[in-house]
């Protein structure tokens, strides 16, 4: 499996796209974070939302490696608008488990999108962020040059569906 630790060696932090082998490690990671109340005890809807969009071709999700150790993972989404006449990565979820926060974890994860989303040729990308969230609080996104829109309302409308 993972090569041993060499003494005084600095751990390599690799990005890359999810894979079937991380699921548990992304499961985990939610678990850490606080269950989402959506999710069945058994983790199976997580499970299989994160096989469903490993293979749709509009999602992307990267995982932070450090040492084969599955740190974070990041999924976004693009988006076609017809009025901007192109499509837009939206990251909804940036995850970093506590003890790699503050080390540039996120900070690659969204690098890592953000030349995703040239590739996808997308003309912008946005991100969602709860203002009760530690990263907000803190000013993650500003630092990376990301703008809050004061102008710009979010509104959402919940469908049951099943």
């Amino acid at each position: 499996m993972s090569a041993p630790k060499q003494q005084g060696r600095s751990p390599v932090l690799r990005i890359r796209p999810l894979m079937l082998s991380d699921i548990e490690a992304v499961m985990q990671l939610h678990r850490e974070l606080g269950w989402n109340p959506a999710f069945k005890a058994d983790g199976s809807t997580l499970r299989q939302r994160l096989e469903a969009l490993i293979t749709e071709e509009s999602a992307l999700l990267l995982v932070a490696d450090l040492d084969r150790d599955v740190v974070g993972y990041i999924h976004g989404e693009t988006v076609t608008y017809l009025l901007f006449a192109g499509r837009e990565m939206l990251i909804s979820e940036v995850f970093v488990i506590e003890r790699a926060r503050g080390h540039g974890v996120g900070k690659a994860l969204v690098a890592a999108m953000e030349v995703e989303a040239v590739k996808r040729r997308c003309f912008r990308i946005s991100v969602l962020n709860s203002r009760e969230r530690e990263s907000y609080r803190r000013g993650f996104y500003p630092r990376l040059g990301y703008e809050e829109r004061p102008h710009t309302a979010n509104f959402t409308k919940r469908l049951d569906w099943g």
